[in-house]
């Protein structure tokens, strides 16, 4: 089972993440999501306020890889997993609360991603499984 350590936790929490999904027939997609956070050491969430491909593929096909990369200090890393559709509930009426504060309208969804293996994607990882 991946786990996410504080370091992972850190990098994700200060630099830009982009979600990879893929549509029913294998067709990719990618979209950077300000509202990425860790929730705990197994799972990423994000909040879903386009409602758009992402969360059109995502909503048939859960499969989902999350980057999160500092070109500074080139350091990288890969987040594989299977996404969770949150439409109420506490998780989501807090990203809810969250988005409000942030002046960002409110999310169609949070995204809650059960991390299955993590990769290091920097100098001098270059796509090493971590965990």
């Amino acid at each position: 089972m991946a786990k996410i350590t504080e370091e992972m936790k850190a990098l994700v929490k200060e630099q830009q993440a982009f979600i990879g999904t893929a549509s029913p027939d294998g067709m990719p997609n990618i979209a950077p999501k300000g509202s990425t956070r860790v929730l705990d050491e197994e799972h990423i969430i994000f909040a879903e306020s386009a409602g758009k491909q992402t969360y059109e593929n995502l909503k048939k096909n859960p499969k989902v890889c999350i980057v999160v990369c500092d070109r500074a200090q080139m350091k990288s890393l890969r987040f594989q997993g299977r996404a969770e559709v949150l439409t109420s509930g506490p998780l989501f009426e807090k990203s809810v609360e969250n988005m409000k504060k942030m002046g960002a309208p409110p999310p169609q969804a949070l995204i809650k991603v059960k991390v299955d293996e993590i990769y290091d994607l920097g100098v001098p990882g270059f796509g090493t499984k971590i965990s």
